[in-house]
């Protein structure tokens, strides 16, 4: 009987999880119980509210089968704030115990705050400036805090290359984020994602809405395999690239068997392998949707010559361009 190495984790259930959007705290246009609300009609079960440069712990809105996390959204401008012409860093800190209310500085608003909220976080003494060397500084000491760093929406941020390739330290990057295409922005980062992995990053692909207004509710997630739904389980996941980020299609398993890498998925129109270097494979839809695809491994690990930082990832597209891709894995997670 041939071995199998599952490389999505095999749980009783995968949970869908929300990281990035905003309430009235900030600059959102539902309040925090109608988002929770929403989010949980649409069959999610994990939400994390983002406010900007306002962390809360919404530990009270839990449910047995709803779990809220912890998190801020920072940011770092290049200039004076001019929507069209400057540059910033949107980075989340995903904290890793949820009364972890520690923010890198006190950054300044353009909303009221309550000041009992605003009294509980514990602001650092940091001054981030739009300097690659100040927002690695940022990211790593938000690690040495207990957090998990994301990296956001880098188009609408007007980033390019020399922006975003020397991070260092970062857990996961926006792969899509439904806001900014719904304002008209290709924020599909799949070069991004490449080039950052391509730098010597183990960076995690995400789907986020962002969402501020209706409109973006529930058209980018994570599936999350977990354990259980429970906060240590739910960031002991995360960190371990426990899932795969969707806008549509599912991927039900994710294995390799007979030295070849399997997935199985919904209804798609083709299957990417993606790799470092110029290596890729596709499987097309013939006259039926795909449900399964397979590709052989002896070219990739004999294209990757023992680098250990070799990498492949998966992207299913749907026949309505939608897509689910998942985390990169390595050498050393493909061996049987």
């Amino acid at each position: 009987m041939a071995t199998v190495k599952h490389l999505l984790p095999q749980v009783p259930q995968y949970f869908k999880a929300n990281l990035h959007t905003h309430c009235t705290i900030s600059d959102g246009k539902l309040t925090k119980e109608e988002v929770k609300a929403a989010y949980k009609d649409l069959g999610y079960q994990i939400l994390c509210l983002t406010d900007h440069n306002t962390i809360i712990d919404h530990s009270d809105m839990n449910d047995p089968d709803f779990l809220m996390l912890t998190g801020v959204e920072i940011n770092i401008n290049s200039q004076e704030w001019n929507r069209y012409t400057s540059k910033t860093y949107h980075i989340i800190l995903l904290a890793k115990e949820p009364d972890n209310l520690w923010c890198p500085a006190r950054f300044s608003r353009w909303f009221p705050v309550d000041p009992e909220i605003d009294n509980k976080i514990c602001y650092g003494d940091l001054t981030p400036k739009y300097d690659i060397d100040s927002i690695n500084e940022l990211i790593a000491t938000a690690n040495e805090k207990g957090f998990l760093v994301m990296y956001n929406h880098p188009t609408w941020s007007g980033q390019v290359y020399p922006d975003y390739a020397p991070l260092k330290g970062l857990w996961g990057m926006e792969l899509r984020n439904t806001e900014c295409c719904m304002l008209g922005y290709d924020e599909n980062n799949f070069r991004v994602y490449k080039d950052l992995l391509k730098a010597g990053n183990r960076v995690f692909p995400l789907g986020t809405d962002d969402m501020h207004y209706p409109r973006s509710l529930g058209k980018s997630w994570i599936m999350l395999g977990a354990s259980a739904l429970n906060y240590k389980s739910v960031i002991t996941a995360l960190e371990n690239g426990d899932f795969y980020m969707s806008c549509g299609p599912e991927i039900t398993g994710l294995y390799v068997e007979d030295n070849a890498l399997k997935v199985t998925c919904s209804d798609a129109q083709r299957v990417n392998l993606e790799a470092y270097g110029r290596f890729s494979k596709v499987v097309l839809a013939q006259d039926e949707p795909l449900r399964e695809a397979a590709f052989p491994l002896e070219n990739f690990i004999a294209h990757s010559d023992g680098d250990p930082n070799a990498f492949l990832y998966i992207t299913v597209t749907a026949q309505d361009g939608s897509y689910a891709t998942t985390c990169p894995y390595y050498l050393k997670d493909l061996l049987v």
